[in-house]
């Protein structure tokens, strides 16, 4: 019976270290809902833009669609909303394109 008790004390000893070491870990760090956004409706915005740079495969301005491709590939990357929505403020901002 001396064993039992001692590999259950350890096991709680090993429970109570984990669960503070892990609450200590994330306390420092904000819990974010970002990682649940959806970039589908700011993606769409963005393929509205790339497709008023262009008439079918001819391009209006090969800079600005570059630019409207490039500004895509990052918000396809993108981890938050703020970080999307940022890009498509840019793209706006310096594009001809339409909120």
């Amino acid at each position: 019976m001396g064993l039992n008790v001692k590999f259950t004390v350890a096991v709680i000893a090993v429970a109570v270290v984990g669960f503070a070491a892990s609450s200590y870990f994330f306390s420092g760090q904000p819990i974010s809902g970002d990682w649940m956004f959806d970039k589908s409706k700011y993606i769409q915005k963005i393929d509205a833009c790339l497709e008023s740079q262009s008439l079918g495969d001819i391009s209006l301005n090969s800079f600005a669609k570059q630019f409207v491709a490039t500004l895509k590939e990052q918000a396809l990357e993108a981890e938050s909303e703020e970080e999307v929505k940022d890009i498509v403020n840019r793209l706006y901002t310096i594009t001809d394109c339409e909120p």
